[in-house]
């Protein structure tokens, strides 16, 4: 069977790959950080079985032009790059990566908690910039230091809250949700969530309680957002909600900017309605520069990345070599967007068949010169990059048989 990979993807899962006897081909995105245009996929993609994507757009056009049996994507919401609809109607299943991102995105949050509740941020800009830093040279003390203990000093105007005995609302209780609830338990926080389409196991199991939207902005100390964007969510966090919520709450949003209504988000961060905010997403991405929460020492901002952490790219590529495997084995993936299209496993488990395991090679990538956008690339380069890549990937795998 032949895998054409534009994924980031690890060696040890490339490995596994090619051990089970597939051809595997690592191109575009994963191998050179240029994501290939729908011309490019569909010269590429010819004679292959599999594709694991990462960021190309896998639309109608790629999809009819193609021969594709199955798709593999490392997100944790195919529907993104990947018209998942036809992929169905064409009974091609699309696995994708369920909850790579939790720990990462947990992690992260827990982090931006810490920096609003506490003011890190802000003081390390404030002392960075020479506020609260000694006038001269002559002046302070390598003994029981004493900074400026007025009230404009740190010690009185940089005081914050205590987690402990503080309420964390979660709005979202998938994957992600869940790992919070985890961390901000150890910190003594009480955790509360709002999610209707979790079953109550998951709220049982981490201790958690399972509240209404009403309740949970009128309860938390800390609200955090963890649902992805839809139709159905797009602006439920509005004037409504805000006017709900504590005065001086702090909001964390990692999920996605839709979900809360932008107007009134900013009517409550200017009011002082919420104290501060802590955003990875935003309305328009990338971020203009001159949006005014660029300017507020109250708002953590960071672009788009709570999600990247070094260790995904090797829990990515073992979920989907597992849930590869698993589909032809004749056995349903753990995720798949599609089931329905997995209906006769006799045709996966048919392709299997016709790959003896230990023969899989790393391929040549055929990278096509990309046009249309006023800027040709230099395709002599492409192909040496992608050779590099092979010949890298190659030795690796040699070196650990």
């Amino acid at each position: 069977m032949k895998i054409f990979i534009t994924a980031d993807f690890s060696e040890s899962g490339m490995k596994r790959l090619t051990d089970a006897g597939h051809d595997v081909s690592y191109c575009c995105w994963g191998a050179t950080h240029e994501i290939c245009t729908e011309e490019q996929l569909i010269e590429n993609l010819k004679g292959f079985d599999v594709l694991i994507v990462g960021y190309e757009p896998v639309t109608e056009k790629v999809l009819k032009s193609t021969d594709l049996k199955i798709i593999c994507s490392i997100r944790g919401g195919p529907r993104a790059n990947i018209d998942v609809d036809l992929a169905t109607s064409m009974k091609i299943p699309i696995i994708y990566t369920l909850g790579r991102e939790a720990i990462p995105v947990a992690d992260f949050t827990m982090g931006q908690i810490i920096c609003l509740v506490r003011q890190i941020v802000k003081t390390d800009k404030e002392l960075r910039s020479g506020k609260f830093t000694a006038p001269a040279a002559s002046y302070g003390s390598d003994k029981d230091v004493i900074w400026d203990m007025s009230l404009e000093g740190p010690w009185e105007s940089r005081k914050g809250i205590e987690l402990t005995g503080k309420i964390l609302g979660l709005i979202g209780f998938g994957t992600v949700g869940q790992e919070v609830a985890k961390r901000a338990a150890a910190f003594g926080m009480k955790v509360i969530a709002y999610d209707p389409y979790q079953k109550d196991a998951a709220f049982i199991n981490l201790r958690v309680e399972k509240v209404s939207l009403e309740d949970l902005c009128k309860r938390s100390d800390v609200i955090s957002i963890h649902a992805r964007g839809t139709d159905q969510n797009k602006g439920m966090i509005g004037q409504q909600e805000f006017a709900l919520m504590k005065n001086g709450v702090y909001v964390i949003n990692n999920a996605r900017a839709v979900i809360i209504d932008e107007t009134s988000f900013r009517e409550a961060v200017y009011s002082g309605k919420v104290a501060g905010a802590a955003l990875d997403v935003f309305h328009q991405e990338p971020v203009k520069a001159d949006d005014p929460f660029l300017k507020m020492d109250n708002i953590v901002v960071t672009p788009h990345i709570a999600g990247a952490g070094l260790e995904v790219v090797y829990r990515h590529s073992d979920m989907i070599c597992d849930d590869l495997f698993s589909l032809l084995k004749g056995e349903m993936p753990k995720a798949i967007i599609n089931p329905e299209t997995v209906d006769d496993f006799s045709r996966f488990k048919n392709l299997a068949m016709a790959t003896p395991a230990g023969r899989g090679q790393i391929i040549a990538c055929s990278m096509v010169e990309q046009m249309g956008s006023g800027q040709a690339e230099d395709s002599e380069l492409i192909n040496k990059i992608s050779e590099e890549v092979i010949r890298q990937i190659k030795l690796k795998i040699s070196e650990s048989r």
